[in-house]
């Protein structure tokens, strides 16, 4: 097959996959009702856990986790040959995610998916911006306050170790969409809220 026709047949798949929304069908399934009626209108794991509780919250944060991690891992191993190919499958997994053919292009904010791209890639950097968001999760009690500083890490990581490209353009594509999708708790943030 084409490389081209690869990347968009992947790229596709990937969007597909990225587009479920784990809180969503979660939340209507077993609690009968749509999380993005309660609490902030998230459908990730953070207002899944502050609506329904820390078990649905765990479920929603490992199920949209391995949604950015399986297809990754799998695009890396089958395709080991094509170097952009998981740049692309990863962007549009969490393109997907935030913007989910199945919800009318509305989504969540793109960070667990993400971080299963990242930890597809890189789990020593994983490991680390997990920490960086658990650190300032704990310090604030703010979710928003840990993702933004997961996105900080990476970008000077990016900056400081220079990894290979597609996963460095990734990674800042990947940073890029979270940050747009933060928009509003930044200007919380800023406002002191």
């Amino acid at each position: 097959m084409d490389v081209t026709a690869t990347h968009i047949l992947l790229g596709v798949g990937g969007y597909l996959i990225g587009s479920f929304p784990t809180g969503v069908v979660l939340s209507r399934r077993k609690y009968h009702i749509d999380v993005r009626e309660m609490g902030s209108g998230n459908i990730g794991a953070t207002n899944v856990t502050r609506v329904f509780g820390w078990y649905a919250g765990a479920v929603t944060l490992v199920a949209d986790f391995f949604k950015g991690f399986v297809p990754i891992y799998l695009t890396r191993h089958y395709f080991p040959g094509l170097a952009w190919t998981p740049m692309v499958v990863g962007l549009c997994l969490v393109l997907g995610h935030c913007f989910s053919l199945y919800l009318g292009f509305r989504g969540g904010k793109g960070v667990a998916t993400g971080f299963g791209c990242v930890a597809a890639f890189d789990p020593i950097l994983a490991l680390v911006l997990a920490a960086v968001y658990v650190a300032l999760l704990l310090i604030t009690r703010i979710s928003a306050v840990g993702s933004l500083g997961g996105v900080v890490a990476a970008l000077v990581y990016v900056l400081w170790q220079r990894p290979e490209q597609p996963f460095s353009l990734m990674l800042l594509g990947i940073c890029g969409i979270i940050l747009v999708r933060h928009i509003k708790n930044i200007r919380r943030l800023i406002r002191g809220g």
